[in-house]
């Protein structure tokens, strides 16, 4: 039987920065990956030279937990322009990202005078210290909509938009509170895009290790055996390692583990090509007015962030569609997504070429209230479990569930952090 000291199964970012911590703390890890790359949910498919993400991503380059795990200057991070384009069809507004340029969306004809002042109550959260943003009740972003009074377009029009930008959300069940710590990390980070694209991500740190990802084994099952450490068994075989660290999607950790399966957001992600930009401008460019006038959520000419997501000559276009509540992802037509980025970039496009699309049901897991960060990792007995459905459901939350994960295994197996 094949021996480790640890075994992480999933190469996902959450495994990866797992494994990192762990090498660095001179243990010997294996990591078992059952596809053929790393990255799970986070990754990029090379197509004729354009560089297309696995659904509407970026990465907070000025996040803290992303610092102190990847080397954010060699990932190249495009910023992205702060703010959003509202492509309503009278017209279009842009709204950077400030509360002075909220304020002047309002008096422009989007809202009442009172929004304002109410407003201001419902973003009170980020005016406090990190140690009592979270403090009382949690609710989901209708109820703390409703319960500061904010209603008609300003909410329709403006905020519900930026939480289908955001957060992929399209029915407000979202945690206020989560909500409010994504806008805090928007505010004070800085969201761009790596210049070759999301998998340079995973490829960074799968890189750092030691020994490389083994792709290709799939993990059958996991057993613990007190004071013998793990067993887990594979399709090519036994492994038996002193701790094991669960850090695949979800179901399949559910699969292994006996956890229960967050609900998952979807995300269906079109990629067209175009000799001529629509747009030179570098924020997303949002429908406001809802799944009423199309499937579009949003779309953005990610080639004018970052000019090596296409190849010399062509410009590269993402859109994306968040299902409704209770439609299945990926029911959208191209001729519907085609007709609608007519309208929302104001510019032919059917000589557009389509490049790819992505369609995905577990694009990531839900933040439901009440929000509950730091999820148990230390599952007893030598297993261990990581993943942004242990944190925030996010790259950032992902690489901290990683590092608490790593930090736990070794408190287990009674190894000195690196300091």
């Amino acid at each position: 039987m094949d021996a480790t000291d640890v075994a992480v199964i999933g190469a996902g970012v959450a495994g990866l920065a797992c494994a990192r911590a762990l090498e660095q703390s001179g243990l010997h890890v294996r990591v078992l990956e059952r596809s053929a790359r790393v990255g799970g949910r986070v990754g990029t498919d090379l197509i004729d030279g354009f560089r297309c993400d696995r659904g509407f991503q970026w990465i907070n380059a000025g996040h803290p937990d992303v610092r102190a795990a990847v080397d954010v200057a060699a990932l190249n991070p495009r910023p992205v322009e702060p703010g959003m384009v509202l492509a309503h069809p009278d017209g279009y507004r842009i709204l950077h990202g400030s509360q002075a340029a909220l304020i002047a969306t309002i008096r422009s004809g989007l809202g009442q005078p009172q929004d304002i002042a109410r407003l201001l109550r419902w973003t009170e959260p980020l005016r406090k210290p990190p140690a009592r943003m979270l403090a009382g009740a949690d609710m989901t972003l209708a109820e703390s909509l409703d319960r500061h009074g904010i209603s008609g377009r300003i909410r329709e029009e403006v905020l519900r938009p930026f939480f289908r930008l955001v957060f992929a959300d399209e029915d407000l069940r979202t945690s206020y509170q989560f909500a409010m710590l994504g806008m805090q990390a928007l505010r004070m980070g800085m969201p761009a895009l790596p210049a070759l694209g999301m998998q340079a991500v995973p490829n960074q740190l799968a890189l750092g290790l030691d020994h490389p990802v083994e792709h290709g084994i799939d993990v059958l099952g996991v057993t613990r055996s007190t004071g013998e450490g793990v067993r887990i068994l594979t399709d090519g075989g036994k492994i038996s390692a002193r701790a094991a660290v669960v850090a695949t999607d979800p179901t399949t950790a559910s699969s292994l583990l006996g956890l229960g399966i967050p609900t998952m957001r979807g995300l269906s992600t079109w990629w067209f090509a175009t000799e001529v930009p629509p747009t030179t401008m570098k924020m997303p460019f949002v429908n406001p007015m809802g799944p009423a006038t199309g499937p579009i959520s949003h779309a953005l000419v990610v080639s004018n962030i970052a000019p090596r997501y296409a190849p010399t000559g062509q410009h590269l276009v993402s859109a994306c569609s968040v299902p409704t509540p209770g439609k299945d992802v990926g029911t959208e037509t191209e001729a519907e997504v085609r007709a609608q980025l007519a309208q929302i970039f104001r510019t032919d496009t059917s000589r557009w070429g389509l490049v790819n699309r992505n369609a995905h049901s577990a694009a990531w897991p839900t933040a439901r209230p009440p929000l509950i960060l730091g999820r148990e990792v230390d599952l007893g007995d030598g297993l261990f479990v990581a993943g942004d459905h242990r944190e925030t459901p996010s790259i950032p939350g992902a690489m901290r569930s990683g590092q608490r994960a790593a930090a736990a295994v070794l408190e287990e197996l009674g190894e000195p952090a690196k300091p």
